[in-house]
């Protein structure tokens, strides 16, 4: 029987385990369990796979495959973005948790979402779609449903295709009134406002491969195209908590969910190409493929991967300064503790020494006294003997 998996929170499940562990907010996993976890250096990433789903917006996600330190396990990670639930005029502030629901539905990934029968025929303005409501920070529940969930159909509707559609006979007459350019002014400023009030959700699943758990992420792999690999030689992968840092100073860069910008696939080509350039000696099984497309249509990302390499190289100089400053400072705590034990023993070995003395002393003390009074005996038994001879003489 295959030992335990090790016990490291955030990567690695138990075989007891049922469920995957989804946390909805990459920074909160980070500094939950990875960044300051030193056994995460030691957990090194053996591939970097690169999917695109089938259907629908053909959401696209990163898997990362993690070897344990003890090289006998190996855990999957998923990274992907999807879109925040409407805020209805209350912006969240970057780096707060968005939380959802799994779908109880197994190994369906498109819940919710309404299929394209004819795909020669792409959707009309493509993009992730809104996620549900939201539940604790983290959640071992039944398999969750991919990010291309709408919960609301009206808001994604309102988000993803016609943001400024009137509504009733008066608004269109409004409308009908203003000049042509007013109109489309307000109508991309209003498309703007909207998409720009979605914060992004960026989300971290993880389980240990082969396990119970595993098998929810497995089945969204298989549901998905995987477009590219990147695969690293043997013991020269990233370790977790660099790739931790990526994902986190890439959502960082755009925290909040543009449409035609910052999108799922901005999100994975962002990492993916950022990976490339920041870990070197990977080979990559596909140079061109379609990611970053829906249905082949090429849709618009922004450039940001030279912000994210120099945000990681800033973020990840910290962290180990940080780290070492830690252990510095943890070392001095140590040394300081080995310091006081040492005084302690040496105390205690001079109070022994002291007893020690003290002991013998007292000890000769009696046998001088024992001797003195052995001596003093026999001169009194003398001194009888004298006196008891003295009287016979006499006699």
């Amino acid at each position: 029987m295959a030992p335990e998996p090790p016990k490291i929170p955030g990567l690695f499940t138990g075989y007891g385990t049922t469920y995957a562990v989804t946390i909805t907010n990459v920074e909160l996993w980070n500094d939950t369990y990875i960044r300051k976890n030193l056994i995460t250096r030691g957990c090194l990433v053996t591939t970097i796979r690169w999917y695109k789903g089938r259907k629908s917006v053909q959401h696209e996600f990163l898997r990362f495959d993690i070897l344990s330190p003890d090289k006998v396990h190996i855990a999957i990670v998923i990274a992907d973005r999807g879109k925040g639930g409407s805020s209805k005029g209350k912006d969240r502030l970057p780096g707060q948790a968005l939380l959802f629901c799994p779908s109880t539905e197994p190994a369906d990934y498109s819940i919710g979402v309404t299929e394209h029968t004819d795909t020669t025929t792409p959707p009309v303005n493509p993009t992730d779609s809104v996620i549900g409501p939201s539940t604790p920070p983290v959640t071992t529940t039944p398999p969750l449903a991919s990010p291309d969930v709408a919960s609301d159909s009206t808001e994604s509707s309102a988000d993803e295709t016609t943001p400024n559609i009137a509504r009733g006979e008066s608004a269109a007459t409004d409308r009908k009134k203003k000049p042509k350019a007013e109109r489309s002014s307000t109508n991309a400023s209003s498309s703007s406002n909207i998409i720009s009030r979605l914060p992004a959700r960026d989300a971290i699943s993880h389980a240990t491969l082969d396990s119970t758990a595993s098998a929810e992420l497995e089945q969204r792999c298989k549901d998905a195209d995987c477009i590219s690999t990147l695969t690293f030689p043997e013991n020269a992968g990233p370790s977790a908590d660099k790739i931790a840092t990526l994902l986190v100073v890439t959502s960082a860069l755009e925290p909040m969910y543009q449409l035609m910008h910052t999108q799922c696939y901005w999100f994975v080509a962002t990492v993916f190409e950022a990976s490339k350039r920041l870990f070197p000696g990977a080979e990559q099984d596909i140079t061109k493929h379609k990611g970053g497309s829906c249905y082949r249509i090429r849709i618009p990302q922004k450039s940001s991967v030279d912000a994210v390499c120099g945000e990681y190289d800033k973020a990840q100089t910290a962290l180990d300064a940080e780290i070492e400053q830690e252990r510095r400072v943890e070392q001095e705590r140590e040394e300081t503790r080995r310091r006081e034990v040492e005084r302690l023993q040496a105390a205690e070995e001079r109070a022994r020494t002291l007893e020690e003395r003290a002991r013998i002393v007292e000890e000769e003390r009696q046998r001088e006294r024992q001797a003195a009074e052995e001596e003093i005996a026999k001169l009194l038994r003398e001194l009888e003997a004298s006196r008891a001879g003295a009287s016979t003489g006499q006699v």
